[in-house]
């Protein structure tokens, strides 16, 4: 579940609420990435895209999202195609619900 972060200041909820509308925009493109890299079995370039979806969601507070694309990144790098096996869709899955619960906001 996505919460959004504590934000004090009407300047920082603006840019804030900026970086959430970043994040999602960006959601069509960068699925497409990883769901091709996945497809083709490239397991090194799949390893650096859900890196950048790790960092960027923890950016926005996203920890869960963040945590399942880390555990994903790792296995790209030891080559635990199993566990990417297993764990691709709900990666997926968990990055277009956070992206309509943003839309709820």
């Amino acid at each position: 579940e996505f919460r959004a972060a504590n934000v004090r200041r009407a300047g920082d909820e603006d840019f804030y609420r900026e970086m959430l509308r970043l994040f999602c925009a960006q959601r069509k493109e960068k699925r497409a990435e990883i769901i091709s890299l996945y497809e083709a079995a490239n397991w090194t370039d799949y390893a650096v895209k859900v890196h950048a979806l790790k960092s960027t969601s923890l950016t926005i507070g996203a920890e869960e999202l963040s945590a399942q694309a880390k555990a994903l990144e790792m296995a790209g790098k030891s080559g635990d195609v199993e566990y990417i096996h297993e764990n691709h869709a709900a990666l997926l899955r968990m990055y277009e619900e956070i992206c309509e619960s943003i839309a709820g906001l």
